[in-house]
């Protein structure tokens, strides 16, 4: 007897369908026909592609989130969300032309304290407020909100009038004074404004003073009373100590009088430079010998030197020089203009009465002009600065096809999808991946702590101007060997073409950039459909591009916020010559 093969029944056998009769097969074509039908007539009643926010046929429309405070700025608009990483903004905002951004960080307030009461000339007032102007600029770019004290904020705290019936030293009384503003104010740093920050931005103390938490009272060694850091209750209590001090008419400073289990030591920070007369007279005998022979006269020179080192500092951070990204050159070379300018500027040695190194960086690398290289695309090196122009896909496209007249047939037909980020990402992501997870981390790039403190990130018509850029960077920034705005940047055109063929081809790119803009900015009717086609067919690029647009605007807008907020106090108001009116980069 043959052994038999048993086989599992499956569910079709033990539950046997009948066939469809003829009446339903024809009902259920019938029905496939109508809805296929259907579909056809909403895809093709417009000759753009359908853009993200027309796939609402088999979801509920909703409702835009609302409109936050201060989201706006000129055509660039944001909405701040901790789900900025999403791909895509519309997802979130339902808004198109609006960017998901990371949440501002909450800036921790520094404080420093100038007696405005004290006899001084005009002219030592006015360099003492170019310094107070300096000491603001470097801490703002650091991510702290610069703050100027004065005796008004001293006298709301409840321990001034003890502090005038005591009994003290004139030096120790400015002292408290200072203190007690701060205590009146609240939790933050209070530090000399000769103290300035020169260091790497993920520098590990300014990483933790950034964050914003104090617990104890806190100074640091090698820094004396230039720097504290603390929460109100423990400010308050320290001085309340101070002030019931027996011997408190023999104390010649505060830490003199500030008991010592109320104050804790922290190591000597690395990034944090401090000009204190000693530090001058040790170190920079010329200029101490300027400030006793003309006090105004040697405070000048001390802001000169002051810029000059957070200006070497920075060229110390980023020893492999400077990268411009430079993809489809040379059909692309107008694009870098502002870029390789800012470049050209950051890369210029600072100007100073002396050359010398911070007091923090006694054995730093002497300024010599770093490189300025370009590149098709994005290294991610941390010690490389990297300057990034993104167009809008349209002037992009407009360039590569060397025409004004972009039809939807060449787009379809003739271009890559999301050229621009596939191109800069490639070396970092490969070829293989998609435009939606290159967005992602192309976002990180910009936004992120790590990315914005190594790369600066413009669009084609939104270079930042030179007062912007100062803010951004930290210092005022000296005339560099300057690029005039009819030069192409790179040599590649140069080296490949005849002078003749390089200056039609920057003509060209002007106009096609001009012409390009105008569409992206103000076209209606078939422009404006031209466009959606473009940018539907380049989502990544074109969430790449609203979103540097919106990044850079929203960066501008906050700090103006601030400065109207600061600008009646001292320190507040920066000379006319640098004011709004600065001219930008260049003017094509």
């Amino acid at each position: 007897m043959g052994s038999q093969i048993h086989h599992k029944p499956t569910l079709s056998n033990a539950y046997p369908r009948p066939k469809p009769s003829p009446r339903r097969a024809i009902k259920f074509v019938a029905f496939a026909a109508a809805v296929g039908f259907v579909l056809f007539l909403l895809l093709s009643s417009s000759p753009v592609p359908a853009t993200v926010s027309n796939f609402t046929v088999f979801r509920p429309t909703a409702h835009q989130p609302p409109e936050q405070p201060n989201s706006t700025s000129g055509d660039a608009k944001w909405y701040s969300d901790w789900k900025w990483l999403n791909p895509f903004s519309f997802s979130i905002t339902q808004d198109e032309t609006r960017s998901v951004l990371p949440p501002l960080q909450k800036r921790p307030p520094i404080y420093a304290f100038y007696d405005t009461d004290s006899d001084k000339n005009e002219a030592t007032r006015s360099a003492e407020a170019k310094l107070l102007v300096i000491w603001r600029r470097a801490w703002w770019a650091q991510g702290f909100k610069p703050v100027i004290l004065g005796r008004a904020e001293a006298l709301k705290n409840p321990l001034y009038e003890g502090m005038q019936r005591a009994s003290m030293e004139k030096s120790l009384e400015t002292e408290f004074v200072r203190w007690l503003a701060w205590g009146a104010m609240g939790t933050g740093i209070l530090a000399n404004w000769l103290v300035l920050p020169m260091g790497a931005y993920d520098d590990e103390l300014l990483s933790f003073l950034r964050r914003g938490e104090y617990p104890k009272l806190t100074r640091y060694e090698g820094v004396g009373a230039g720097l504290f850091s603390g929460n109100k209750a423990s400010i308050n209590t320290a001085m309340a100590k101070a002030l019931k001090a027996s011997k408190l008419p023999t104390f010649k400073t505060i830490l003199d009088a500030i008991p010592p289990n109320a104050l804790s030591v922290d190591p000597k920070p690395d990034a944090i430079a401090f000009y204190e007369a000693s530090s001058i007279a040790d170190l920079y005998k010329p200029l101490a010998t300027t400030l006793s022979e003309d006090r105004s006269a040697g405070l000048i020179d001390l802001g000169q030197l002051i810029t000059s080192h957070l200006h070497l500092t920075f060229l110390n951070n980023f020893p492999a020089g400077i990268s411009i990204l430079t993809p489809f050159e040379p059909s692309s070379s107008l694009l870098s203009l502002p870029a390789t300018h800012i470049a050209q500027s950051l890369a210029t040695c600072p100007s100073s009465p002396f050359r010398s190194c911070p007091p923090n960086h006694l054995h730093c690398k002497p300024c010599s002009a770093p490189s300025i290289a370009t590149a098709d695309f994005h290294s991610n090196l941390s010690n490389v600065f990297t300057i990034g122009t993104i167009p809008h896909p349209y002037t992009l496209n407009s360039l590569l096809a060397h025409t004004k007249d972009i039809t939807i047939r060449h787009i379809r037909r003739n271009t890559d999808r999301d050229q621009w980020i596939s191109a800069v990402t490639q070396k970092t992501l490969g070829k293989q991946m998609g435009g939606m997870a290159r967005i992602v981390t192309f976002k990180e790039t910009v936004a992120s702590e790590w990315g914005r403190a190594r790369g600066l990130w413009m669009t084609e018509d939104g270079s930042p101007s030179r007062r912007d850029l100062e803010w951004r960077m930290g210092f005022a920034l000296g005339n560099s060997s300057s690029l005039r705005s009819s030069e192409i940047p790179t040599t590649a055109t140069a080296s490949s073409t005849r002078a003749g063929e390089a200056e039609k081809s920057n003509r060209l790119q002007k106009e096609l950039i001009a012409s390009s803009l105008e569409i992206v900015n103000h076209a209606k009717g078939p422009a404006e459909r031209i466009r959606d086609a473009v940018e539907a067919w380049n989502l990544a690029d074109t969430e790449a591009w609203r979103f540097v647009r919106a990044f850079a605007a929203r960066e501008v807008v906050e700090r103006k916020r601030w400065e109207a907020e600061e600008r009646s106090y001292a320190g507040g108001k920066e000379d006319d010559d640098q004011g709004e009116g600065w001219r930008r980069w260049i003017r094509r």
